[in-house]
């Protein structure tokens, strides 16, 4: 199976349209006040509907690629909150960082991995491994041989073009989720970083 990937942090239409065309299934965007990737609501929306824009298979890296699925990146939101954002960015999933919610949109549930793996068991659809959020800081995949894969999970930490490779290898994960790993600065992403990474996945 192919590795889906997740580029997160998406702050510009520019950003996103080149994920888009390299391959990107999934686009991130951080609904976290205090995050420096932070984007409103109607921001997130002009650049989704910069996404829409393309058609229902475009060419990327490695062939046709359908549009991807535009993910909302919640912490500390009340259910409401996140249904109300949802509808004005016009969000296809959401990924929350803490308890999660029903909120009618497919959902991902974010797990702190330290020194041992955290206990997974979720009603979400899917299960994301990570460090802590943007940190840029990896954990030790071999964690994961103990994960009994009862969920898809996204791999997230500390990826970039010169180690995804390994954490596709040693993880087999449904996908890796980028953000730091290819930016010029937070919220800013690198094309020659986000270029090369999927050359990497592609090898």
């Amino acid at each position: 199976m192919t590795t889906r990937v997740k580029i997160c942090g998406i702050t510009r239409a520019e950003d996103a349209a080149l994920a888009i065309e390299l391959g990107a299934d999934y686009l991130g965007f951080i609904f976290v006040p205090e995050s420096p990737r932070y984007v409103t609501p109607e921001r997130a929306r002009d650049v989704i509907n910069v996404g829409r824009g393309f058609s229902p298979a475009t060419p990327g890296v490695g062939g046709l690629k359908p549009r991807p699925t535009f993910v909302g990146v919640f912490r500390g939101a009340t259910a409401d909150e996140i249904r109300n954002v949802a509808e004005i960015a016009r969000l296809d999933m959401i990924q929350i960082h803490g308890e999660p919610h029903a909120v009618d949109l497919p959902l991902i549930q974010a797990f702190n991995v330290q020194d041992t793996l955290p206990d997974t068991d979720t009603q979400a659809d899917y299960i994301l491994f990570d460090t802590g959020g943007g940190t840029g800081r990896t954990f030790d995949w071999s964690l994961l041989a103990g994960y009994p894969r009862t969920k898809p999970f996204f791999l997230a930490g500390g990826i970039t073009p010169d180690n995804v490779a390994d954490a596709i290898a040693a993880t087999r994960p449904f996908a890796i989720d980028v953000a730091s790993g290819v930016e010029s600065r937070p919220g800013i992403k690198d094309a020659d970083k986000l270029k090369r990474l999927f050359e990497a996945i592609q090898r």
